[in-house]
């Protein structure tokens, strides 16, 4: 069974502007990815930690893998919901699905992406192994899902 399938979802609306489309007022495929960092980082911000906050005890969470599906596409003045949904997989790879909706409810787009955590050190970057407990109950609750 998926363990995305019944966890809560994060959401977060938003609207394509400009800068998000290509000259033809298409959203541009990159932006894509940015919709998905802004929503990673608002879950985040949710469960009670920033990512500023991390980065300052010397995290950063990288992505180490990224698939989009692109289905039908936004154009300029849209507004779009994303949904995510976070997994921690193997105690260290945290795995978040997300569908880009469309207002009447269509799939415009569905990604699949995986993260890890690292620990900056002087002149080195190292995968973070075991999650620290403080760290870690930040991802289990972006895992559980808002509190409705």
């Amino acid at each position: 069974m998926n363990k995305f399938t019944k966890k809560k979802e994060w959401n977060l609306t938003k609207t394509i502007l400009p800068q998000h489309t290509d000259h033809a007022g298409i959203m541009w495929h990159g932006s894509y990815f940015n919709f998905l960092e802004e929503g990673r980082i608002d879950a985040l911000n949710k469960v009670g930690i920033t990512y500023s906050t991390l980065s300052k005890k010397g995290y950063e969470i990288p992505v180490i893998s990224a698939q989009i599906k692109y289905k039908i596409s936004f154009t300029h003045g849209e507004k779009l919901l994303l949904k995510s949904q976070f997994n921690l997989v193997n105690k260290i790879k945290l795995k978040c699905k997300t569908l880009f909706l469309k207002v009447n409810g269509d799939i415009g787009a569905e990604a699949l992406i995986e993260l890890v955590l690292i620990r900056k050190e002087k002149d080195s970057i190292k995968l973070v192994r075991q999650v620290p407990p403080e760290i870690k109950k930040f991802f289990l609750l972006l895992e559980e899902g808002p509190k409705i």
